[in-house]
C-alpha cells in the first residue's frame, strides 16, 4: 500500500528495498496488522459524543460523591468450551521443514454466557453462568461463583441479567459499600441492563444506573477495553493445553475450569489499568487523542482543520 500511494504522487513504483530504507529512515512509523472497524463504531465514537458522556459521568460522580470503590462496570461475555475457533499465538516446536504443524485442540462450538462486573479499585464481583440446557457439573462447590442457570439458547435475556442484578450484585455491592454513597453501575445500555424492574430495584437499593454511548464500548467500556481481551487469550491457550493432556473442557468441568482461568487472569492492576484507559477513573476526557476520533470525520458533516500543516 506505501508503494501504490507513492505512485500515486511520483508517477514511478519504487521497489520493496525503497520501502525497507524508507521505513529504516523513519522509526516513527512501522507496518501494523490492521483491526476491522464497524463504520457504525466509527460514526458513534465522536469528540462530542464522548464529551457529553463525560459530562454527564463527572457531574454524577461529583453530585453523589461516590467514590472509587463504589464505582462497577458490567458486561456479558460469550464463551466456547472448545476455546473458540482461532488458535492461540503460542509458537511450539517442531522438526524443521515439518509440514505437519498441527496441535490437538476441542471442537465444542458450545456457548455459554457469563455475566461479570468489576470495580474500579480493582475487585471482581462474582459472576453470574448461563449454559444451553442439558446436563451440568457439579456448580454448586465451585468457590466464588455468584449464580448459575440455563438457557434455552446459553444466553443471557432480561430475567437473567436481573435475577443476576438482584442476587449477586447488590448484595456484593452493597456489602463494599462503607462509605453509604450511592453505587455507580456502568453498563453498554443494552435493554436487559435497565428494564422497569431493574431501574425500581436500583432505586431501592442506591444503585445508579449509566448507559455508555451506543456503539462506543470498543474504547469506553472497561471490560472490553482490558479485561475480556486477556482473558480469552488465556482461555485458548489453556483450552489448547487441556486438550493436549486429553481433557478438552466439557458441559461438567465448564464453570470450575472458567473460575479457574479467571482467577489466574483477571488481576487487581488488569482491572484498574482497563477504568484508566478508558477516562472511567480517574475520570480523563483527555485520554483519547484526535487520532482516536479521526475514522469518525469520515462521517462527520462538521468541517474540521488539521492538526498541522507543512
Amino acid at each position: 500500500e506505501l508503494r501504490q500511494k507513492v505512485f500515486e504522487i511520483t508517477g514511478r513504483k519504487p521497489c520493496e528495498k525503497w520501502v525497507k530504507r524508507f521505513l529504516n529512515k523513519n522509526p516513527s512509523i512501522s507496518p501494523y496488522n490492521t483491526r476491522p472497524l464497524d463504520p457504525k463504531r466509527a460514526r458513534a465514537f465522536n469528540s462530542c459524543t464522548v464529551n457529553g458522556f463525560f459530562d454527564l459521568l463527572e457531574k454524577v460522580i461529583i453530585d453523589y460523591e461516590i467514590p472509587m470503590e463504589n464505582i462497577y462496570n458490567t458486561d456479558e461475555k460469550g464463551l466456547q468450551l472448545g476455546g473458540g475457533r482461532r488458535s492461540s499465538l503460542i509458537q511450539r516446536i517442531y522438526e524443521t521443514g515439518s509440514k505437519d504443524r498441527y496441535i490437538l485442540k476441542g471442537d465444542s462450538l458450545t456457548l455459554i454466557t457469563i455475566i461479570e462486573a468489576v470495580c474500579a479499585d480493582g475487585t471482581l464481583c462474582p459472576p453470574g453462568i448461563i449454559m444451553p440446557p442439558g446436563a451440568t457439573g457439579d456448580w454448586m462447590s465451585v468457590e466464588g461463583l455468584g449464580c448459575f442457570t440455563q438457557s434455552a439458547n446459553g444466553w443471557t435475556d432480561n430475567y437473567i441479567c436481573h435475577q443476576w442484578f438482584e442476587k449477586c450484585f447488590i448484595p456484593f455491592a452493597t456489602t463494599r459499600n462503607t462509605s453509604g454513597k450511592p453505587i455507580l453501575l456502568i453498563s453498554d445500555g443494552h435493554q436487559s441492563h435497565e428494564t422497569p424492574e431493574m431501574r425500581l430495584l436500583a432505586f431501592e437499593n442506591l444503585v445508579i444506573l449509566l448507559s455508555l454511548p451506543p456503539k462506543t464500548t470498543h474504547k469506553l467500556q472497561p471490560l472490553d477495553v482490558g479485561v475480556f481481551g486477556p482473558f480469552q487469550r488465556a482461555w485458548t491457550r489453556s483450552c489448547e493445553n487441556w486438550a493436549i493432556e486429553q481433557d478438552c473442557v466439557t458441559r461438567y468441568n465448564v464453570v470450575s475450569r472458567y473460575m479457574m482461568a479467571r482467577n489466574e487472569t483477571i488481576t487487581e492492576k488488569i482491572i484498574r489499568d482497563s477504568f484508566k484507559h478508558t477516562g472511567i477513573w480517574p475520570i480523563n476526557s483527555n485520554v483519547f487523542s484526535e487520532r482516536d476520533f479521526a475514522p469518525s470525520l469520515t462521517f462527520s458533516t462538521t468541517p474540521s482543520l488539521p492538526t498541522y500543516s507543512p
